[in-house]
């Protein structure tokens, strides 16, 4: 399917492009869609859930988060798209021009790339601040977490599960976006192969 060592290679058929772009289509949509449920439940909860959050109001990190996962939720449904333009390769009636599928390719390509490039951004923000809080305690120190009168504590100067969580949903949308660049990628180097013919 994908020769890329040899550039010899014969030219696919529509047909063969079609097959691609439905078999690669539907492997994208499901690991996006499973990858970005973690992100996209994380930030839902975050802004209908967190009483601290509304109070507080959007901050640019949840701007960010909100834009990204637009962004991934337009790539999960750019891969399900695929699977429409090889139906309509498949018919010679309804074929679109080699440059629309492209241009389509090329559009899920930018997609997944802005989403990786914002997820990637929000962790180097969010690691950033976590390293810094570990850094500024003592060395040796043991974190005493107030679970009796009186005990006091320095507000925020714990990890805390939600950190974690945050952290593996950023990860998760990194991947999500990761998936579709390799979709869109291995898809327009096959459609690049191909060279028109009178047929």
């Amino acid at each position: 399917m994908f020769d890329f060592l040899n550039p010899e290679a014969a030219s696919p058929t529509p047909e063969q492009i079609a097959r691609s772009l439905r078999w690669l289509g539907w492997i994208g949509f499901w690991l996006q869609a499973l990858l970005g449920f973690v992100p996209i439940f994380v930030v839902v909860t975050m802004v209908l859930f967190n009483p601290v959050q509304r109070q507080i109001g959007f901050s640019l990190g949840l701007g960010l988060a909100i834009a990204c996962l637009i962004i991934l939720c337009f790539s999960i449904y750019w891969c399900f798209r695929y699977t429409q333009l090889a139906n309509q390769l498949e018919i010679r009636d309804l074929r679109p021009a080699k440059s629309q599928v492209l241009h389509d390719l090329k559009l899920g390509l930018l997609a997944n790339v802005s989403t990786m490039t914002i997820a990637v951004l929000i962790a180097l923000s969010r690691i950033g601040e976590l390293t810094f809080k570990m850094l500024i305690l003592p060395q040796g120190a043991t974190v005493i977490a107030p679970t009796q009168p009186g005990t006091l504590i320095t507000q925020g100067a714990q990890i805390t599960p939600s950190n974690m969580i945050a952290i593996q949903a950023m990860i998760n949308a990194i991947a999500a976006g990761l998936v579709g660049v390799i979709v869109a990628l291995l898809l327009l180097y096959q459609v690049g192969q191909h060279r028109n013919s009178p047929n």
